[in-house]
């Protein structure tokens, strides 16, 4: 059975037509073995027993606010960074892509979100930070690990998604240096050094327009706190990366990106952490498989494994089909996002194809991620609801993925938006035209059906529901791809797509077919 490294290098592959080489292998294979054996232990160990806290104490007559993590939890983080997932160059720039790979093999939600954060924060930072900016904070932004770690701040508890209804005020001083003033209502990664803030600037116009992207340190030049963390949320899970309120009161901060830009950095910035989103839930898929999969190889009910009974392995092999068509889909925002995310605006066709990517990944693999999580519950049975084994952890954190950076409606208006301004889904629409010509069978009437059903755009209400079947189209489409191209495990690859389809078309009084389910399985059929 594939592990989580050969979906990473089939999407590589796949994307970009080249191997990823043995150097890169090696690593995402050693990183993979390190998620396992330490960041998963550490991470539930935080989970159960040694959660962050808030610390809070005198020094000379000013009051600090400390996020206190333990030993081990700190180890963990500096064990991720040193990986390179948010700060490592490869041959001699900055390859998103498999930064973006390495965090696939992070199964816990929580600890990917700090790296996501960090990447975002470093992403933008090094795009529209001046050279002033650049050489103060730049050497110890992208150290890695301690408190040389990103975090990105945005939502107010009036305004949620709704970043027009954001209150926090952004006054100009000297030197390029401006004074936030408001209140941050979500902060994850609330310990980090560093901070991407949004705040709308005196005068700015109301609404979403008016909103600008700031970078601001967590500590001032004389050494005092910029901000107040006033608390932390206890929360239903992702308890390894700790969130906290902040209050900003003259915050010293720095304007990023152009006046021109307006708001468009702080997309650029919830790009990065969508497209992280996907990928974390497509780990999490992957994980919530594998743990099911080898309990049900070892619990024996009617005298053989349960993984032998067919409906149970049909059950294992939905997993792994979702988990396969999650991960592509999130990595084909990745591969995109590594071509052209650096773009200014104004932006090219293909960084608009990069949004309709990002949508459409982090609204399907979030959902899938809850959705896997349960089913992988229900293989393990009793012990899965139990604590003490890592799938309940796992379901915990996966509620989260839909939530983080806008819900499944925001997701599909803003994808509406730009289908209807730049049509980013006509590359889409050719190549499963394509696909569609050259395979056979229900794959080849599965993708004509999607694309005749989307010649109708739909309304308002119309647009999740729409979005979704772009998502799936597109995960149908780089499936039969792979089955095509890949030349490792072609077998499964072919079965894997089959099983997508008959998933999707749901026909009532057929099953699963038993051959597809052991070959996608990676059993002989």
């Amino acid at each position: 059975m594939p592990t989580s490294s050969d979906v990473a290098r089939d999407a590589h592959r796949l994307f970009r037509a080249a191997d990823l080489g043995s150097t890169l292998v090696g690593t995402l294979e050693g990183f993979g073995r390190v998620a396992r054996e330490e960041l998963e232990t550490v991470a539930i160990d935080v989970d159960r027993r040694s959660r962050p806290y808030l610390l809070r104490y005198d020094i000379e007559g000013r009051e600090v606010d400390e996020v206190r993590l333990s030993g081990d939890h700190r180890r963990a983080l500096d064990r991720l960074y040193a990986s390179g997932v948010a700060t490592g160059p490869v041959e001699g720039r900055h390859d998103w892509a498999f930064s973006f790979a390495l965090l696939h093999e992070v199964a816990d939600v929580g600890l990917a979100c700090s790296a996501t954060v960090t990447m975002a924060t470093i992403f933008e930072f090094t795009k529209y930070a001046d050279p002033g900016l650049r050489e103060r904070f730049g050497p110890p932004l992208l150290a890695g690990g301690g408190r040389a770690q990103g975090a990105t701040w945005a939502t107010e508890a009036q305004g949620g998604s709704d970043l027009g209804a954001n209150l926090t005020v952004a006054r100009e001083g000297a030197g390029g240096r401006w004074a936030l003033t408001g209140e941050k209502y979500f902060c994850s990664n609330v310990g980090a050094g560093f901070a991407l803030l949004t705040a709308r600037p005196e005068g700015a116009p109301e609404g979403t327009r008016g909103i600008r992207l700031f970078f601001a340190p967590a500590q001032r030049p004389d050494g005092r706190p910029n901000w107040r963390v006033r608390r932390l949320k206890e929360k239903l899970g992702t308890v390894s990366v700790p969130t906290g309120e902040v209050s900003l009161d003259g915050t010293e901060a720095y304007r990023l990106g152009p006046t021109e830009a307006g708001v468009l950095p702080v997309m650029e910035m919830l790009n990065v952490s969508r497209v992280a989103n996907a990928v974390g839930s497509a780990a999490v898929l992957h994980r919530a498989f594998e743990l099911a999969r080898d309990h049900a190889r070892r619990r024996f009910a009617f005298g053989r494994p349960i993984a032998g009974h067919p409906l149970l392995a049909a059950d294992l092999a939905t997993l792994a089909v979702e988990a396969d068509a999650a991960s592509l889909l999130a990595f084909d925002a990745v591969h995109l996002f590594d071509r052209v995310g650096n773009e200014r605006p104004r932006y090219s066709a293909d960084y608009h194809r990069l949004r309709l990517a990002t949508h459409a990944a982090k609204l399907v693999c979030a959902e899938a991620a809850v959705r896997g999580t349960e089913l992988a519950l229900e293989v393990v049975g009793g012990p899965g609801y139990l604590e003490e084994f890592p799938v309940a952890k796992l379901a915990r954190d996966a509620h989260v993925t839909p939530i983080w950076e806008g819900g499944a409606n925001l997701q599909a208006l803003d994808a509406r938006e730009a289908i209807e301004r730049y049509h980013p889904e006509a590359s889409w629409r050719e190549e499963a035209r394509r696909v569609a010509a050259e395979a056979e069978g229900v794959v080849s009437e599965f993708l004509t059906g999607r694309l005749a059903a989307l010649e109708a755009p739909g309304g308002e209400a119309d647009a999740k529901a729409v979005l979704r079947a772009w998502a799936e189209l597109r995960q149908g489409t780089l499936l039969a791809e792979r089955a095509r191209r890949g030349p490792d495990r072609s077998e499964r690859a072919g079965a894997v797509v089959e099983l997508f389809v008959l998933l999707r078309e749901d026909r009532p009084g057929s099953g699963l077919p038993g051959r597809l389910v052991e070959a996608a399985l990676g059993r002989a059929p």
